[in-house]
Parts: C-alpha cells; sequence; structure tokens
C-alpha cells in the first residue's frame, strides 16, 4: 500500500506491506486496513502516549486492567464533552474535579 499526504506542512510517502488470507478486491482490502489503523490512531496510540499506558508496571494484572478501563471512561468522557483532543479536556478538568458535577445536571 503506497501512502502519500501533508502533515505539519510537509510531504510524505510511506510504503506498507501486509500479508493476508483474505481473498477480496484492492479496494476491500484497503477499507479493512483504514479500519484498522482508525482504530490505532483514534484509541491505542491516545492510550499509549496521552495516558502513557505502555509502561504500567505489568506484575499487577487486575490493577492494570482497572486502570486501562478508567482511562477508557476518561477518553470517553472528554470525546462526549466535546473535546478535540485529550489534552484539551485535561487542561479543561485542571485537577477541579468539581468541573466534573457539570455531568450530573
Amino acid at each position: 500500500m503506497e501512502r502519500s499526504g501533508t502533515r505539519t506542512k510537509k510531504d510524505y510517502e510511506n510504503i506498507s506491506y501486509y500479508i493476508s488470507s483474505l481473498s477480496a478486491s484492492a479496494q476491500i482490502f484497503a477499507s479493512k486496513i483504514r479500519g484498522h489503523w482508525l482504530i490505532e490512531n483514534q484509541l491505542h496510540w491516545v492510550k499509549d502516549v496521552i495516558f502513557k499506558e505502555d509502561i504500567w508496571p505489568r506484575h499487577n494484572y487486575i490493577a492494570v486492567t482497572n486502570l486501562s478501563l478508567l482511562t477508557t471512561v476518561a477518553f470517553n468522557l472528554y470525546r462526549f464533552l466535546g473535546f478535540s483532543s485529550l489534552t484539551c479536556g485535561q487542561r479543561w478538568l485542571n485537577y477541579k474535579l468539581e468541573k466534573l458535577i457539570i455531568l450530573l445536571n
């Protein structure tokens, strides 16, 4: 798959190779790849970069699972409130939990 475009005012080109047992047209295969990267970019990248899930200690599986669920709730809360980025949502909340009372009204 060849990708090209512009990010932060810089042009880029990228070639990626995929191996699959899927027997489908190029359009269907491309839509499957786009669907995968949509999830990766909108959820997993955010949880890894913003919430730093990759550096959490792995020795307590239950605690890490619970933290992951809480970050997912926070992620969805920020999106529900209409923030275009989680950083904007975090700045809005700014360690003032009384702002969450807005949601109860």
